[in-house]
Parts: structure tokens; C-alpha cells; sequence
């Protein structure tokens, strides 16, 4: 009777087989969604590294940007300082030989060079020359750096 009986009927290894195939059939599916998650998550992190990479390099560039006008406005400055360097060096050299040529003018050089700097250290005299550099950038295309006497051909020759 148990034969006829489909719920006597019962197969306890296909039912182990069917339940075997419908887990496996659930374990490939988890792993599939698994495997998509990773890579939906690794292409997230993909785009997001790829942003930052981005946001990196166009800081880089504006940085590179700013560092080369700092860069070129130094190189103005350094040529400023030279150009002061060498027409100070040129008044020194000059007062010295004056000096040397006439031992007898001596004092009285000095004594005007001791005027000048007292009145080119006055605080009017500064604040005003001041004023001036602080706002104008350094540039050797500025007039006042140019030699205040021109060119000539030497009369006495040493």
C-alpha cells in the first residue's frame, strides 16, 4: 500500500539531490551577488580614485602655476638688487677715488656724504620712498634704476 500512496511514496535521495541542487543553485546566486557587489564597490572606489587623482593634479597645476609667478617675480627682484648693487658699488667706488685724488677734499666729501644720509634717513624722507617701493613691484624696467648720468666718452683717460 505504502506503494500506491504517492506520500508514502517517498524518495529520500532525490529529495537529498533536489535539496543538494536548490542550495547549490542559492550558493551560486549569493556568490554571484557577492562577486557583483565587489565589483560595484571596487568601481566606486575606481571612480572615486580616479576624482581625487583628478582634484590632485589640478591642485598640482595651479601650485605650479603660482610657484613660477613667485618664481619670475624673484628672479625681478634679484635683478632689482643687482642693478642697486652695482650703481651703489659705483657711487662707493667713485667717492673713494675722489677721495684718494684729493686728500685735501677728503673732509669736505665727507661731510656731504654724512648730510645726505642724514637727510635720506629722516622719517619723512623714508616714508615717502617707501610709499613709493611698496607700491610699485620690483621690476628693472623702473626708470630710477637707471644710472642718473649718461653715457660719455672719458676725457682723462688712466
Amino acid at each position: 500500500m505504502s506503494g500506491k500512496n504517492p506520500f508514502w511514496n517517498y524518495d529520500y535521495n532525490a529529495a537529498q539531490r533536489n535539496r543538494e541542487i536548490v542550495d547549490s543553485y542559492q550558493q551560486a546566486n549569493e556568490a554571484r551577488l557577492d562577486s557583483q557587489q565587489s565589483q560595484f564597490e571596487a568601481s566606486m572606489a575606481n571612480d572615486r580614485v580616479s576624482r581625487i587623482q583628478m582634484q590632485l593634479n589640478n591642485t598640482i597645476n595651479s601650485h605650479k602655476k603660482v610657484v613660477a609667478d613667485y618664481e619670475q617675480r624673484l628672479q625681478k627682484t634679484k635683478t632689482v638688487a643687482f642693478k642697486l648693487a652695482i650703481r651703489s658699488n659705483i657711487f662707493e667706488r667713485t667717492l673713494t677715488q675722489l677721495q684718494d685724488q684729493w686728500p685735501d677734499k677728503k673732509e669736505n666729501i665727507l661731510d656731504e656724504i654724512q648730510r645726505q644720509k642724514n637727510h635720506c634717513t629722516t622719517q619723512e624722507y623714508r616714508d615717502n620712498w617707501w610709499g613709493w617701493v611698496s607700491q610699485n613691484d620690483p621690476s628693472s624696467d623702473n626708470s630710477y634704476l637707471d644710472f642718473p648720468f649718461p653715457d660719455r666718452e672719458l676725457k682723462h683717460k688712466p
